[in-house]
């Protein structure tokens, strides 16, 4: 039996430059991943793709992404 989450590709585009990284669920948590860091949050009402969209474009916005 694996334990190696499933990992998808995520982008985003602000202000013309798009920002990539991957989402996997771990439990009841999404994280989020790009070469320059990553973020994490429980699971909600929202799907996981757009509550990995919302993290990735933290990340850019800390230069992170």
């Amino acid at each position: 039996m694996s334990h190696d989450p499933t990992r998808h590709t995520i982008t985003c585009e602000i202000d013309g430059k798009t920002f990539r990284g991957n989402y996997w669920i771990a439990g009841k948590i999404l994280v989020v991943s790009t070469a320059k860091g990553g973020k994490s949050t429980q699971l909600g009402s929202m799907s996981p793709e757009t509550l990995a969209g919302q993290l990735l474009r933290k990340l850019a916005q800390e230069g992170k992404a």
